[in-house]
């Protein structure tokens, strides 16, 4: 398989994005995730890692029209189609790296729906403290992805990337489209680590090869 630029991976598909993902029977997933919103005001000020085409956000602005979405992600066209979905709302869009741009602060709540399965756990790490940080204290972090089965698939991703990058004479500079899923337990363990306190699955569902979970973690300062 030849890999692509994570960037230029979405380009591509931005504009056909949403019917793709339809027929994918993911409305549980993004209800349960719009049920996990839960805010004491009428005006949330949400920031989404990965917002692509906002998919998750259509239920929660049924929940609450008004909400001050910051949206971030490597994809200019998918941003492009964000932006024309939600033409009347109030949605601030970033172009760029989780690990370059600036999240702002003062969040209720930070959502990532299928994005961060594409970093090593250094990176994650990484994401991990700028979203502690960005968030208010009693804010809430939901995280709807892929996660590997055990440690040695999660080692065998990690490695495989490593295989194909070399093969193809790519550099470390920039990231491309390939999944390395961390398992759910070990995400939990860095949630932790950065101060998150009541990490706990909420949801997960697991196939032959893969787990898909729905993670929870509060920021609660002392």
């Amino acid at each position: 398989m030849e890999l692509e630029r994570m960037g230029d991976y979405f380009n591509i598909r931005a504009k056909k994005y949403d019917n793709d993902i339809v027929g994918n029977n993911l409305d549980e997933f993004y209800e349960e995730i719009a049920n996990l919103v839960e805010v004491d005001t009428l005006i949330p000020k949400i920031l989404d890692l990965g917002c692509g085409t906002g998919l998750e956000l259509e239920r929660l602005f049924i929940k609450y029209p008004d909400m001050i979405v910051t949206g971030i992600d490597l994809s200019s066209e998918m941003l492009e189609e964000l932006k024309n979905k939600y033409k009347n709302k109030n949605i601030n869009v970033i172009y760029g790296s989780y690990f370059d741009v600036d999240f702002g602060g003062d969040f209720d709540i930070v959502l990532s729906t299928y994005s961060l399965h594409h970093f090593n756990e250094t990176e994650k790490l990484l994401i991990y403290k700028k979203v502690f940080d960005t968030l208010k204290s009693g804010g809430l972090y939901i995280e709807g992805d892929k996660n590997a089965k055990n440690d040695e698939q999660q080692l065998f991703f990690l490695e495989e990337l490593k295989r194909i990058k070399k093969e193809q004479n790519l550099s470390d500079d920039s990231f491309y489209h390939y999944d390395t899923p961390m398992t759910a337990e070990n995400q939990i363990k860095l949630l932790q680590s950065v101060g998150f306190v009541d990490v706990k699955i909420v949801k997960k569902s697991e196939s032959s090869t893969m787990v898909e979970t729905i993670i929870i973690a509060t920021k609660i300062e002392v």
